[in-house]
């Protein structure tokens, strides 16, 4: 028991039991520091590809809104046009009935294809988020 007990006190092989231990930290930590990295890099892409979608999308919808005011604008300078030719206060009450009628249905058409565009602008701004999620989802799996 003795003897046992002198040789885990032998220096050199202690010296080698730490080399060993310290090399295996060293490499734990390089492989730790590496799977940082790597997430640190795909969140900074998210995030590039996020900001990228969000100004894309705001773009997509102020286009969409400004058509749809020039779009307005024009209709009703048109009406108003059309209003100067009026013959009698019976033809202007039908023109402005008429003008009514068909800003309602314009208003209700665009603000459809306002919200159908801001549905698809949040789906794009979404999908690199829950790509990275499932990513990282992955990655934990198979840890």
């Amino acid at each position: 028991m003795m003897g046992t007990a002198q040789s885990m006190m032998d220096p050199s092989k202690m010296t080698e039991t730490f080399r060993a231990m310290t090399q295996k930290s060293m490499e734990q930590s390089k492989e730790a520091y590496a799977r940082m990295k790597s997430a640190a890099d795909d969140a900074t892409k998210t995030l590039e590809t996020t900001m990228e979608s969000a100004h894309q999308g705001s773009l997509s919808l102020s286009k969409k809104a400004i058509d749809a005011m020039r779009s307005n604008a024009e209709a009703g300078f048109q009406h108003m046009e059309k209003m100067m030719s009026a013959k009698s206060f019976a033809e202007v009450i039908e023109m402005q009935t008429s003008y009514l009628r068909k800003q309602v249905e314009l208003a209700t058409d665009q603000t459809k294809d306002l919200q159908s565009l801001a549905q698809q602008v949040a789906q794009e701004l979404m999908k690199p988020g829950r790509e990275a999620f499932q990513k990282a989802a992955d990655s934990a799996k198979s840890l």
